[in-house]
């Protein structure tokens, strides 16, 4: 039956809304050009990137040279083909739950239940467009309908604003993308952008936004829900223009027709997916960081309002949004701007260029500019609001490091330097950077910590604000991001050989925290073992490692290194501390030694307040992701 089902062809346009219109494909189109433009002019100036290039590659014929720089983009350890394949699950998971709500038609008896609520009906409005699988376009046919069916201005402009900004699929991929944090705050903007939208438009109600006087004469919407069971009778057809429908029609198996809706969610979302990681890609390796750094590193004031502008002549689905922040954040070398990225996120999806066309087209012009109206200033005022209220200054916000930890010590530090993309930087007071995190899944390698202070760690310090639990989180992020097989099992290793950090100085509070939570914790120092061997690191999934003194005789031999590079290579884990040093120099060299392979280097000393926020809600974010997640899964239960 299945098979028999995906013989089945489209035999006519529909004449209700007209063949599926191609502007977002065109778009999409100019957007991938545009790209692939920018490789083009980048390889004829300043040569192939992102590789090692011997200097005999390089007369090499022109064509050939932009052919392995795309390969490079495409095949190397971190490129575009990696990283679908590591936001794979999360995509068929959003997929297969967007084509569930299809097959149920969840939507559309939540949207007809929207008569019945009056001026609540802008709260339920709001939640239906999170959980609505369809992008902006499709949802104006959807709007259309219930205001021929005398549906207030209101609710309707609720779910216009909500329904570009959220989706199932988007939810997950934000959680691969951005994680926990980041999801719920997404989520909570959308819904805040439809509740102002609805309130607004409430307010403005007998201004001429009644639902009889707010159409085009004549227009006709294009959309893509075709379909004979639709509210309107008016938009009710049975052309079966959708794959989806056309199965429907020749079977009554519920799992059948439920496969052929996803199926056909596969090329409607997965085309974002797929330009979104490329533009992502593009940006993080070809677009010139002071630009980047400008709008979501500088901490400019206005950042939001720049970005909030900026993104309306941009078709950003919503499906490509957190994808490309992810890249806009590994390009960076400090913290994100959370309010520059919350705009940019919201701020570009609800004002996609097809929708504005639509809306033109169908919409009187002060419903137009209405909704350009609520969807600026709400992009402006829920960013600044969350800038505020939510994002902590100098945080990587959602950082798992930080978790339930809302200060740690601060005083003077090192400053970390970051050298590659793979490392993230976690705190940076004053855009100095002093805690950072690399990750390399890709070859393998185990994660690796690094914090320019001892405060964190040592007795009476580390058992101010909340270091403790930032140390506890320090060892459960190192140990999920280990493969190897021993299980939580930690060595704590120092330089020192005078006077400084020795095992009686490290918190032993911090260590009874440690052992608390499961980990076998040892501790030793270069008196007691003058040599960091494979032997001494036999049996432990993670390495602690301190450095603090000056001079040749703390530096690590080049056997010790290889020994530690190997450990790192075996899918074991690191934390690599270099606080300020005891006599009073600022010799980072044995530090450097081994931080350098992992790109990052320290140097130099800042002092910062005694205490350093962290994180404000992590707590919350967790659980309410969590959540949120459950109702997704079973929303049809509402």
């Amino acid at each position: 039956m299945f098979l028999k089902a995906l013989t089945i062809k489209r035999t006519e346009v529909c004449q209700v809304h007209g063949a599926p219109s191609r502007a977002a494909n065109k778009t999409l189109l100019i957007m991938v050009l545009a790209s692939f433009s920018l490789i083009i002019w980048h390889v004829w100036i300043y040569g192939p990137t992102g590789q090692m290039v011997r200097p005999d590659a390089l007369q090499r014929p022109f064509p050939l040279l932009v052919g392995s720089e795309i390969w490079d983009l495409l095949f190397n350890g971190h490129g575009m083909i990696a990283e679908l394949w590591d936001i794979f699950p999360y995509f068929i998971v959003g997929i297969l739950l967007a084509g569930y709500i299809r097959t149920y038609k969840i939507a559309v008896k939540l949207q007809t239940s929207l008569r019945r609520y009056g001026f609540l009906s802008i709260f339920l409005a709001s939640l239906v467009g999170i959980i609505t699988p369809l992008c902006a376009c499709g949802t104006i046919t959807t709007a259309v309908s219930l205001l021929f069916a005398g549906l207030p201005l209101a609710p309707v402009m609720s779910l216009l604003v909500t329904s570009p900004l959220l989706s199932p699929t988007a939810y997950l991929l934000t959680l691969n993308d951005l994680g926990p944090e980041w999801t719920v705050i997404r989520t909570i903007a959308a819904f805040s952008m439809g509740m102002f939208a609805g309130v607004v438009t409430h307010l403005l109600r007998d201004k001429g936004f009644q639902s009889d006087t707010l159409f085009v004469e004549g227009a006709i919407p294009r959309g893509d829900f075709h379909d004979e069971d639709y509210p309107d009778e008016r938009l009710r057809c049975n052309c079966k223009e959708m794959f989806g429908h056309r199965v429907a029609a020749r079977t009554k198996n519920m799992f059948v027709v439920f496969l052929a809706k996803s199926s056909e969610m596969l090329w409607l979302v997965g085309k974002y997916v797929l330009v979104g990681v490329a533009i992502g890609s593009i940006v993080e390796r070809y677009m010139p960081y002071e630009w980047i750094y400008r709008l979501f590193g500088k901490k400019d004031p206005l950042s939001i309002v720049w970005i909030t502008f900026g993104t309306i002549p941009i078709f950003l689905h919503q499906i490509s949004a957190s994808s490309i922040l992810y890249h806009i954040k590994s390009a960076l070398r400090g913290t994100l701007d959370g309010g520059a990225g919350l705009a940019f996120m919201i701020g570009g999806p609800v004002t996609a260029i097809p929708t504005m066309v639509m809306f033109w087209t169908v919409f009187k012009k002060r419903v137009f500019f209405l909704y350009m109206f609520v969807c600026v200033v709400g992009t402006i005022l829920i960013s600044y609001t969350f800038q505020f209220l939510v994002f902590v200054p100098d945080v990587d916000t959602g950082n798992p490091l930080l978790r339930d930890v809302k200060s740690v010590s601060g005083g003077a530090s090192s400053v970390i330097n970051k050298q590659n993309k793979q490392v993230r930087i976690v705190m940076d007071p004053g855009g100095k950077a002093i805690i950072a995190t690399y990750t390399n899944d890709l070859e393998g390698q185990g994660g690796i910590v690094f914090d320019s202070s001892f405060a964190r760690f040592l007795n009476g310090s580390a058992d101010m604000y909340d270091n403790r639990m930032y140390i506890t989180n320090v060892a459960g992020w190192l140990e999920e991001n280990s493969d190897a097989p021993e299980k939580k099992s930690i060595l704590i290793y120092d330089t020192f050989l005078k006077s400084g950090v020795d095992k009686s100085s490290l918190s032993r509070n911090a260590v009874a925290s440690l052992e608390s939570k499961g980990f076998r914790v040892t501790i030793t120092d270069r008196q007691e073992t003058p040599e960091v061997s494979e032997r001494l690191l036999r049996g432990y999934r993670q390495l602690w490692i301190f450095f603090g003194e000056s001079g040749s005789g703390q530096h690590l031999s080049d056997a010790e290194l290889q020994s530690i590079s190997k450990f790192t290579a075996d899918g074991k884990s690191m934390l690599i501390v270099a606080g300020k040093q005891l006599d009073g120099t600022g010799d980072f060299f044995a530090a450097n030694q081994l931080s350098s392979r992992y790109g990052v280097l320290f140097s130099g000393y800042v002092e910062n307040k005694k205490e350093l926020p962290g994180s404000t809600a992590s707590y919350f974010f967790t659980r309410a992701s969590g959540t949120l997640g459950r109702i997704l899964k079973f929303v049809h239960k509402a």
